[in-house]
């Protein structure tokens, strides 16, 4: 069988079966029609969830992003180097930091309550982002830092298990690049405020320290809001109808991966070692996230050394902001269109490198200044790395157990590259950096290859089990029965009805 037929054939199964089609245009037009019982479409809603789980995925990952990328990026042009004296690498080592927070913090996270978890966690946030405002010198800063990654470390896996306790497969690719877009929502909401602030002139604050205690407290704020309201499963939400509870759970029988189950299995953690799909995102997750946090650290001053004031650097990142929405929100509309989500991936990579080619290359003047802050933007197509490896990953990993283990190596991997992400950028480069450059233009040919690895280690196997299904006779005539869907079965385990999509 060619490659060809056999993503057509894939293509066919997913859209019959493993994960179905799009709720707002199949699914949709099927109750239109009278194909769909109204009673039974209730349980293909995904609206069932949206309200209730959507925000806080948005509201706690803008936090986060204020947090961790965009406060300290806004503050190294608004005096934070120079009020608090820091010299060389110190401002890198900020960064790099955090991550060593997060690796600790990590390790406790997998055994918790995660409505309530979350909630405790951003107030935490909160108040720690708000102590940066009191920080007078590199150890304070070291400090705050270190234990602001500590207590974030249980974001990113967090909002992905919400992402599979309640949507469908065919779903993730849009509901991560939603929360992940809120990454350029803040761009353009605290660029908005960093602005506003380059106005104040007060003796007793730094417009850096007001800065850090507005986004502070606006995220106690939303920790008190997800403590109160976000539950730690479908099955705990006590405020819900057992009725809407069984819908929910019954919507995602198809995934086949599952909604919980609290028994620890080694099978499926060894398993996790030793499948090579798996080794193949951690080495793009580590090589991605290298890119994405130095160029996000780093991106005020890239920006403002092409020739911009301030207050101009400032105003960009709104169209900065802008375009990372386009980017998050139109890739993921891609992939979920063409059902060709690692060919998506490698094309956004392609972009980013050749953007990052012509900063590498071009010579920094007045006349070439607009043309390399378009280079900048595209070479932020890297930002959807993240996103769309995020949604292949969900979508093609089951077994509780195995997910945990994945979750855990994918944060370590994670935190790897977002501390060696700050230390390419080394103070010596400035301000063309060409060694960091240079050091991700490989970055990006690696990830490219390593992308269409993972893409034919999925084609392989689901051919395998397309062959060895009972009564598959015909090319598109394959017929899944669900039943085992929550015996939770890993991927590999689960050669009867689970199959790969990318």
């Amino acid at each position: 069988m060619t490659a060809t037929n056999e993503k057509a054939d894939i293509q066919h199964v997913d859209h019959f079966d493993a994960t179905a089609d799009d709720w707002t245009e199949k699914e949709k037009q099927d109750l239109y029609n009278g194909r769909i019982d109204p009673e039974t479409a209730k349980y293909l809603d995904p609206t069932l969830v949206d309200w209730r789980i959507l925000p806080f995925l948005l509201l706690i990952y803008f936090c986060q992003t204020c947090m961790y990328h965009t406060t300290l990026a806004f503050s190294s042009i608004m005096g934070l180097q120079a009020d608090t004296n820091l010299q060389g690498q110190q401002y890198s080592t900020l960064v790099t930091i955090l991550y060593a927070g997060y690796l600790i913090g990590e390790i406790i996270i997998q055994k918790v309550p995660l409505g309530k978890f979350l909630g405790i966690l951003v107030i935490i946030w909160g108040t720690i982002v708000c102590m940066h405002a009191v920080c007078k010198n590199f150890g304070g800063l070291m400090a705050v830092r270190f234990l602001l990654g500590f207590f974030e470390s249980g974001v990113q896996p967090a909002l992905r298990t919400l992402t599979t306790m309640y949507y469908r497969r065919n779903e993730h690719p849009t509901i991560i690049s939603y929360w992940y877009g809120m990454q350029g929502v803040q761009l353009c909401v605290s660029g908005l405020i960093a602005f506003g602030l380059t106005y104040v002139n007060s003796p007793t604050i730094y417009t850096w320290q007001a800065l850090f205690i507005i986004v502070g407290g606006f995220t106690v704020v939303v920790g008190v809001l997800t403590l109160i309201f976000l539950p730690d499963s479908p099955m705990k939400a006590k405020s819900w109808p057992d009725k809407q509870k069984t819908m929910i759970i019954e919507r995602l029988r198809i995934n086949e991966q599952g909604v919980q189950d609290s028994r620890w299995k080694w099978e499926q953690m060894w398993e996790a070692f030793q499948d090579p799909a798996v080794w193949c995102y951690w080495v793009m997750q580590t090589a991605g996230f290298v890119i994405v946090n130095g160029l996000a650290v780093f991106a005020n001053i890239i920006v403002k050394r092409l020739g911009f004031t301030v207050r101009q650097t400032q105003l960009l990142n709104l169209a900065q902001g802008g375009f990372s929405l386009i980017i998050y929100f139109g890739t993921a509309w891609v992939a979920r269109l063409t059902n060709q989500t690692c060919l998506v991936l490698a094309g956004t990579m392609a972009i980013a490198l050749a953007g990052t080619v012509v900063l590498l290359t071009v010579p920094v003047s007045p006349k070439t200044a607009p043309g390399l802050l378009l280079a900048f933007y595209f070479a932020n197509f890297v930002i959807a790395a993240g996103s769309l490896l995020y949604s292949i990953v969900t979508r093609n990993i089951a077994g509780q157990t195995k997910k945990a283990c994945v979750s855990a190596m994918l944060f370590v991997a994670y935190g790897a590259g977002c501390i060696i992400g700050p230390q390419v950028f080394r103070a010596k480069d400035a301000p063309r950096y060409k060694f960091a450059f240079a050091v991700h233009i490989g970055l990006y040919a690696f990830f490219i290859v390593m992308t269409f690895i993972l893409c034919i280690i999925f084609m392989r196997r689901n051919h395998i089990r397309r062959r060895d299904h009972e009564g598959t006779e015909q090319p598109g005539a394959e017929h899944i029965d669900h039943d085992q869907a929550f015996a939770d079965l890993t991927d590999l385990q689960n050669k009867r009805a689970f199959r790969y999509v990318y």
